[in-house]
Order: C-alpha cells, then sequence, then structure tokens
C-alpha cells in the first residue's frame, strides 16, 4: 500500500508544470488525444448545463478558434489552435471577467508583446517576448 502511495505522489508532482519568475514558458496544451470526432463541439461540466468549452475538432484534434469557461459562466480564456496546439492570438481572464493576460503563442512559446493584468484591469506586466 506505501508503495502505490508513493508511485502516486511521484506520479502527481511529474505532471506538475512550474513556471519561472510568474511568466509562461510554455502555454501549450499537453498533445491532443486522437478520436474521432470532428466539427464543432460544446464540451460541459460534469453533471451541469454550464459550458466548460466550445470549438472545432478536426480529425480529433481541436483546430481553429475555442473559448473556454469558468463554472459561473464566465470567459476562461479564448483563441485559435493549430494542429491541437495554441497558435495565435490568445486571452485569458479572470474569474471576475476582466482580462488576465493577451499576447501571441508562436509555436507553443509566448511571442511578441505580452500585456498581464490583475483583477481590477490594472497592468502589472508587459513582456515583449
Amino acid at each position: 500500500m506505501k508503495i502505490l502511495y508513493l508511485i502516486l505522489l511521484l506520479f502527481i508532482f511529474s505532471c506538475h508544470e512550474r513556471q519561472r519568475n510568474n511568466t509562461i514558458t510554455n502555454i501549450c496544451d499537453k498533445e491532443a488525444i486522437s478520436s474521432s470526432k470532428n466539427g464543432y463541439n460544446k464540451n460541459y461540466y460534469a453533471n451541469s448545463i454550464n459550458l466548460k468549452s466550445i470549438g472545432h475538432y478536426k480529425n480529433g484534434i481541436r483546430q481553429g478558434f475555442w473559448k473556454y469557461f469558468y463554472r459561473n459562466g464566465n470567459v476562461k480564456a479564448e483563441g485559435h489552435y493549430q494542429n491541437g496546439k495554441k497558435q495565435g492570438y490568445w486571452k485569458e481572464y479572470h474569474t471576475n471577467g476582466n482580462v488576465k493576460s493577451e499576447g501571441h503563442i508562436d509555436h507553443c512559446t509566448p511571442s511578441g508583446y505580452w500585456k498581464y493584468y490583475d483583477k481590477k484591469n490594472n497592468v502589472t506586466k508587459e513582456i515583449n517576448y
């Protein structure tokens, strides 16, 4: 039983992604699992009528514009995917609906000018990658 518990802990900590200096270093989602999904798709929170995400699949991989939502219905993030990876302009929001960060992603890394905001919509950081 102790070995199983240790393995579980190692697995959890190995999956944790760290951020340096509170900046995003790798913002791509995990690799898309191939499935038979095609076309426009709506995903809901378990046991809820609230949307979790809306977007388009092509051969089981996220493609095009996607939008993610918090349980309260506010937008969490929105942006584009290319072949299952974040690509292009992305915007992330705080739970209160104010913008959290915005900028361009190129090949899974932030690219160009990014702005970061606090929950009151004040700019906290501006970075040019």
